[in-house]
């Protein structure tokens, strides 16, 4: 028969007391770690959509008209797209298209966008329902609310990436910022 010691115990409430500590800081730490991602999210969707946006206007200078889909632009030879991204937001190869010629595609005051050249219609089964045109742009499907403003639009499917506009402004910031680019301050280069 086997005693009992006093300290036997004692060896198993501090390791309960260690995992409730452990899980105190886990449920703790979680919503910070959950915003630091939604926040590289955002800013990937904004690389991601800004790429596509000058792929579409390089696309447009070589071949001297809009591509018909995303995948246009990556296969024809020279490449006007590194690489077909996905959509950060839902982790999907699901963009939704802005066509030329489509409300949307007009700019946010109301007039309509860079003058491109219009793309030839394409040929194909008739049988086929999908949507083709000439893609003057991309946004997000995904329809939440983001963390920040951009353009001030407050849903990522509201943050469109139109050509000619990918590099109109950049970011606007949390409350308290400035509301402009990364980068040197204005007025800060050298001059001759």
């Amino acid at each position: 028969m086997r005693r009992v010691r006093a300290c036997d115990g004692y060896t198993l409430v501090a390791v309960v007391i260690g995992i409730a500590v452990l899980t105190i800081l886990t449920a703790a730490i979680a919503p910070a770690v959950s915003i630091i991602m939604q926040r590289e999210r955002e800013d990937e969707l904004i690389f991601r959509g800004r790429q596509y946006a000058r792929a579409i206007v390089l696309f447009q200078r070589r071949y001297g008209r809009l591509p018909i889909s995303l995948k246009e632009m990556y296969e024809h030879r020279p490449r006007t797209l590194r690489k077909l991204y996905k959509d950060p937001m839902c982790d999907c190869d699901d963009w939704f298209l802005i066509i030329q010629g489509t409300p949307e595609a007009m700019s946010p005051l109301g007039t309509p966008g860079p003058a491109l050249q219009p793309t030839p219609p394409t040929f194909g089964k008739p049988a086929e329902t999908k949507t083709v045109g000439p893609i003057l742009g991309v946004r997000s499907k995904v329809k939440k609310t983001a963390l920040r403003e951009w353009r001030g639009q407050k849903t990522y499917d509201q943050w469109s990436f139109k050509a000619g506009e990918a590099d109109r402004d950049i970011v606007s910031t949390s409350p308290g910022g400035t509301g402009r680019s990364p980068g040197p301050p204005p007025g800060s280069g050298t001059t001759k």
